[in-house]
């Protein structure tokens, strides 16, 4: 008996317990194989890999007879729930035992598959050790998505305060350093008085010493004739002394303060020197950082990047104009494969016959149900920068769809208006055609484009610019100052081609800086930044008082690099002057960096389109709500200015940005003391 129980025992080892149920259609085969009983129906408990237990309730002790004993063959369907087909297989019996139960009796017999069923039986047991791994399976992968999600937390609120702390501790030491350098400038500014009232103290002082001889000769030579003093003549030799010794003490004063002074100064350079290398390393991170603001902003879907982030009436909407910029962001990068999922975006369009509308919404949908000639441009200029950088022709049909668009849009003077539902005529969309058929013209050198850009110069000159007051007008009949077409007349024409319209360079910039550079205090972090650039217009004609545009503030900087490019080999003291410029407000647009407030780009760093929200720009738009609204726009035109590169004439300039502030560290030393 306890042979049996062993045996009994060895053999239950040999199965998997699962708790799945599955039903069981069997019957009992004589020796010659053929059916002993009809078909009858159990359910499995436990499954091996040689076998099941085979459970039945209730069974007629006639046919428990037929199989109970030892080698009983039988003929076995199983049902699985993702099979079709049952699972047929002879089998033979192992061992059985009946258990009672207080409401019937249970058979309990253990089966084992015949070797004809190998595949069978695997089929089955691998589902066995499915069901039984699946719960430990699924508890560890919720378990592991938990920790995988509480670590993506962990790292991405982690991320989030270090790029805060990165960015305004950066802002900080901007600031700082403009503080520090505002003293210097204070300092020189008070050592040129010491020196300039050092040369009229020494001026005096040897006038005096020589009246002071003079006087002395005549008094001597007075008494040596008179035998007698002459009391004024002592009088006034006394008071040259006087006025000498007194000359001498302010003199020495000052030497001893400008001595100090030089100290001083030496320490604060020192100071710029550290914060600017220090500001050259973090720049490096927050560039990175901008730039993957943009690339996490990119719906892969449609293709296109979105606009703004943190005004809920923006933040779904793709303008056209800013996809373009976006283009010319991922070129710069070498990221060629995200420019040109924006561009399959509008060459779809192309192919469909549709128009290029100002704005799309998400999914591709038209947002803004207006066709305008700038816009349009721009997205012409993007498919033509990538063709000019990566030889692809490829998305040539959108330039090509662009062209006749604009060509549609000119009249018989060669002016291109707003759009097919307008009648004015913008000298900014003018400026923006004529880089666009100027670079297809040197893409394809199709002279019909070059015939598009002399008649756009001819009315450019004509209705555009003046030799009497403001000498860019906003448009045709349209005298407002507008920033962005004073900083396109440079990069679309150049500073050679407005010579031959008769306009000098630098007088349309300087009218720019005297007009429409603003300071401003830019709130940050509940605190409050002093902040140089360009506002959209004339301020002092707008009752909000002066805004800093992020976005033409870089196109101002774009400006000014030109102009240092043009006049490199001409005239030093003008290349030094825009260098210097452009340095100058490329540092200060960076006191306005914020960090991203989106779940999906909260680590990184961007710019907002203005430094105040919801305001009138001057230009029939207002600024976006919110006060920490990044800009698409502002961000990549300050990375464009960044790297030294003229979108509308798809070239680098000869000294980028980034090389020029390099020098800048090395050369804060060499200054004069």
């Amino acid at each position: 008996m306890s042979r049996i129980r062993k045996e009994k025992t060895q053999e239950k080892r040999r199965y998997i317990r699962t708790s799945t149920v599955l039903p069981v259609e069997f019957v009992v085969l004589d020796s010659q194989g053929k059916k002993a009983t009809p078909w009858l129906q159990g359910f499995t408990r436990d499954i091996g890999k040689g076998g099941i237990q085979l459970r039945v309730n209730d069974l007629w002790w006639g046919f428990w007879d037929r199989f109970s004993y030892r080698n009983a063959r039988l003929f076995v369907k199983i049902d699985l729930p993702f099979k079709k087909k049952s699972i047929s297989a002879p089998v033979k019996v192992a061992w059985s035992v009946v258990k009672k139960d207080a409401d019937y009796n249970q058979c309990v017999v253990g089966l084992e598959f015949l070797e004809g069923a190998v595949k069978e039986t695997q089929l089955l047991f691998k589902y066995a050790v499915f069901k039984k791994a699946l719960p430990v399976f699924v508890s560890g992968l919720v378990l592991a998505l938990f920790f995988f999600s509480s670590f993506s937390f962990w790292k991405s609120q982690s991320l989030a305060r270090e790029n805060r702390r990165l960015v305004n501790e950066y802002v900080a030491t901007l600031e700082k350093s403009s503080q520090l350098e505002g003293v210097l400038k204070s300092g020189e500014q008070i050592g040129t008085f010491f020196e300039q009232r050092q040369k009229v103290l020494r001026e005096k002082i040897s006038f005096l010493e020589n009246e002071l001889l003079r006087w002395q000769q005549k008094y001597k030579e007075s008494i040596q004739e008179e035998e007698k003093e002459d009391d004024s003549q002592k009088k006034l030799i006394r008071r040259f002394r006087k006025e000498i010794a007194a000359l001498i003490k302010e003199n020495n004063f000052l030497k001893e303060k400008q001595k100090e002074r030089r100290e001083i100064n030496s320490s604060i350079r020192r100071q710029v020197k550290r914060l600017e290398v220090e500001n050259r390393k973090s720049l490096q991170k927050i560039i990175a950082g901008m730039y993957g603001w943009i690339k996490n902003r990119q719906d892969l879907a449609a293709g296109l990047v979105l606009s703004y982030e943190g005004d809920r009436n923006l933040d779904k909407v793709y303008f056209t104009y800013d996809q373009a910029l976006a283009v010319v962001s991922f070129l710069l990068f070498e990221d060629t494969r995200r420019a040109e999922k924006v561009l399959d975006f509008y060459l779809e369009k192309v192919k469909r016959g549709e128009r290029i509308y100002n704005a799309y919404s998400g999914g591709g949908g038209v947002f803004e149900y207006t066709v305008h000639s700038g816009p349009n441009a721009w997205i012409g200029l993007a498919a033509l920068n990538y063709t000019k950088k990566t030889g692809n022709e490829k998305y040539l049909p959108v330039a090509e769809s662009v062209s006749d668009m604009l060509l549609s849009m000119m009249d018989k003077e060669g002016g291109v208006k707003g759009g097919p539902a307008v009648n004015w005529y913008a000298t900014e969309h003018n400026l923006d055609a004529f880089a666009f058929f100027d670079l297809f013209y040197r893409t394809t050198r199709d002279e019909k484009y070059l015939r598009a850009t002399e008649k756009l110069k001819e009315w450019i000159y004509k209705y555009a610019y003046t030799t009497y007051g403001p000498p860019v007008k906003r448009g045709k009949g349209d005298s407002t100052i507008a920033t962005d077409t004073y900083a396109w007349s440079i990069t679309a024409f150049g500073p050679q081609v407005l010579a031959s319209l008769e306009m000098d360079s630098d007088t349309i910039l300087d009218f720019a800086v005297r007009n429409c550079e603003v300071a401003v205090k830019f709130k940050r972090n509940g605190d409050e930044v002093d902040v140089k650039g360009f506002d959209f217009a004339k301020h002092r004609n707008i009752a909000r008082g002066g805004v800093v545009s992020g976005e033409w503030t870089s196109q101002m900087v774009l400006a000014f690099k030109v102009m240092a490019d043009y006049y490199k080999d001409k005239d030093v003291d003008k290349h030094r002057d825009y260098l210097e410029k452009s340095e100058f407000y490329l540092q200060e647009l960076q006191k306005m960096l914020i960090t991203s407030p989106s779940r999906i780009g909260k680590q990184d760093p961007c710019l907002p389109y203005a430094s105040l929200p919801s305001v009138d720009t001057g230009h029939g738009w207002r600024t976006p709500k919110g006060n920490k609204t990044g800009s698409l726009a502002s961000t990549a035109y300050f990375l464009i200015a960044y790297k030294g590169y003229n979108p509308l004439k798809g070239e680098h300039l000869e000294l980028s940005l980034k090389n020029v502030g390099e020098e800048r560290v090395g050369n804060i030393t060499s200054k004069v003391n």
